[in-house]
């Protein structure tokens, strides 16, 4: 007689095919977190692109120039763009629109050409006024504002030049740039 014994367990084959598909889905996985991130790194490059556009089309139709000032965040430890307005012969913040806040992995370089102190775009009262602590609620002890570009009002940049965006957990950067051909602020991601 011959006996038929019952197998048990799993071939080599269905082991190998199971491990195969299981590698197959974490690799998916992985290129779609991959994506993920990459997506919001861009997201925030084109929400500073619209954001600086904003301020362009601001001093355009309100016939003022708007200025772009560098601030750190006390409390959160965050930079943050904000905007300023040249009013009565000085820069002062505004709440509309509302400060860019940067990620805290987004660092900022500054590519422009500034000019001389006693070369100043506009100039501004050095003495106290009425505005003095407009924006930040300090008297005499305020100092001035001094933007990194100013937007304005015939729809200038000034001073030429260019701002990287770049992330410290990647490689991706993004240059904003204006200068002699327009007046717009143009973004292109730069190739690693």
């Amino acid at each position: 007689m011959v006996a038929t014994e019952r197998q048990q367990g799993f071939t080599l084959i269905e082991l190998v095919v199971v491990v195969m598909i299981v590698a197959t889905i974490s690799g998916m996985a992985v290129l779609s977190i991959n994506q993920a991130f990459n997506r919001r790194y861009s997201s925030e490059a084109e929400k500073l692109h619209i954001w600086m556009q904003q301020l362009a089309e601001n001093s355009a139709l309100q016939g003022a120039a708007y200025g772009v000032v560098t601030e750190a965040d006390e409390v959160s430890k965050l930079s943050k763009l904000r905007a300023v307005i040249y009013y009565r012969n000085r820069w002062v913040a505004v709440t509309a629109p509302a400060p860019f806040e940067l990620s805290d992995e987004a660092e900022l370089d500054w590519l422009v050409q500034t000019p001389p102190e006693d070369e100043a775009l506009l100039p501004q009262q050095q003495e106290d006024s009425d505005l003095v602590g407009l924006g930040s609620g300090n008297s005499s002890a305020d100092e001035l504002l001094l933007p990194e570009i100013a937007f304005l009002p015939d729809g200038y940049i000034e001073p030429q030049g260019e701002m990287r965006l770049s992330f410290k957990s990647t490689d991706m950067q993004f240059s904003y740039h204006w200068g002699e051909a327009g007046s717009t602020v143009l973004m292109e991601r730069l190739q690693p």
